[in-house]
């Protein structure tokens, strides 16, 4: 018996007369960010339906490069996220890079397990303003909170627990080896705020939208176009099951597997190929992921990375790794044009910043013994000065310490 198809829902009805309203004067959300226009942001406005069927329910977020919201399907009957991106520039024309990886992982074919574990696109569309710019939007599944948040929502900041670390990094290091080995994607920017957890309860959602239309949040009319939202945090995420972690934001991604160089990763999980400015290939993720378990475990920098004025300098960087892990090979330095600032001929340290005395053992502070050391071996196989001699994500996989077989 053919099943008759779902009407699309009604759309809901908000009544924005009781939200407080910001003095116009004060800058708030998008606002607030450095060299702000307001006419690269797409002014969306809650209760809005795009393209007939994403209604807008309430602001998640924002950042320099977008806004998010959370949207009712009124067709499939769900809830989604909405990212709506700054306009795109037509001269020069830039790349997005999240939507082109996005159309790219849309090539793939593949029932690689870690594919589950990077966040899904559902849908993918463009706005058009009155004068003819265009803003790119991607529809998402709805997530939980960040890893950032979620270390967060104890009363004091502190490390995740071991089993804590590892569960995160089996679904972390699948997704990783899913998109070096099979999409031929680097990711660029792994880091606690670009993984996410799922939605297991989704009277999250259900509890959100009820808040905004019991509660609105509050708001900046700035003229009869554009109306600046509060973000709205989830209500007690503590009292809700999350789901699996899976790694987010592709801002930052590259596809291919070697690239000339360019700045790319956060200032201190900058792998050392990037620091001397030689090419790089898929490998960058994975120092970049040894440096991001330090910091979600120990609760602090491996590499702090800053001159006495406290700010980011690449030799005080480099001058830790040496602190760290030893000199590099002549090998590594052969490829670097800026290598010979810091090292002499024969690959020593010219001594400017002397080394910090910093090792990983003394540094490392919760584990004792024989996992103390088969956790620095993990770690070691990470943070190799040399690109091809870091462990893939899948060898890391089937690391003793992330096994338990130590």
């Amino acid at each position: 018996m053919r099943r008759s198809p779902q009407l699309p829902s009604p759309p809901r009805r908000y009544q924005s007369g009781t939200a407080q309203l910001v003095d116009r004067d004060k800058a708030v959300e998008e606002e607030t960010l450095p060299g702000y226009d307001p006419e690269e942001f797409y002014p969306v406005h809650i209760g809005e339906i795009f393209h007939r069927k994403y209604q807008v329910l309430g602001k998640l977020g924002f950042g320099a490069t977008s806004t998010v919201w959370l949207c009712h399907d009124l067709r499939d009957h769900r809830y989604v996220t909405l990212k709506v991106y700054t306009r795109t520039p037509t001269s020069p024309p830039q790349i997005n890079r999240e939507v082109q990886a996005y159309r790219h992982l849309s090539t793939i074919r593949s029932s690689h397990a870690g594919r589950r574990f990077v966040r899904e696109v559902l849908d993918s569309l463009e706005l058009v303003r009155a004068d003819g710019s265009r803003h790119h939007c991607l529809v998402h599944p709805p997530l939980h909170i960040t890893i950032r948040d979620f270390q967060r929502l104890g009363r004091k900041s502190t490390g995740l627990p071991e089993d804590v670390l590892k569960g995160l990094l089996l679904h972390l290091l699948p997704a990783l080896d899913f998109l070096h080995t099979e999409a031929n994607i680097t990711h660029c920017d792994v880091k606690a705020s670009n993984l996410m957890l799922t939605i297991e309860d989704e009277g999250v959602l259900v509890d959100f939208e009820q808040a905004e239309r019991e509660n609105p949040c509050p708001r900046k009319v700035v003229s009869s176009e554009r109306t600046i939202y509060a973000s709205r945090d989830f209500r007690h995420p503590e009292d809700y099951n999350w789901g699996y972690p899976v790694l987010c934001d592709f801002g930052e991604a590259r596809i291919g597997s070697s690239h000339p160089y360019k700045v790319i990763q956060p200032e201190i999980y900058r792998a050392p190929e990037i620091i001397m400015e030689t090419e790089w290939s898929h490998s960058v993720d994975i120092w970049n992921t040894g440096c991001l378990i330090w910091d979600i475990f120990e609760n602090k920098h491996l590499f702090d990375a800053r001159n006495e004025e406290g700010e980011h300098s690449n030799r005080f960087h480099v001058a830790e790794m040496v602190a760290c892990l030893g000199t590099p090979p002549i090998e590594l330095l052969q490829r670097s044009e800026r290598a010979p600032l810091v090292f002499d001929e024969a690959g020593h340290w010219k001594g400017n910043p002397p080394l910090p005395q910093l090792s990983l053992e003394a540094s490392e502070e919760h584990l004792e013994g024989a996992n103390k050391a088969a956790f620095l071996n993990f770690m070691r196989s990470m943070l190799t000065w040399l690109p091809e001699e870091r462990n893939t994500a899948r060898e890391l996989l089937e690391d003793p310490w992330l096994c338990g077989r130590v």
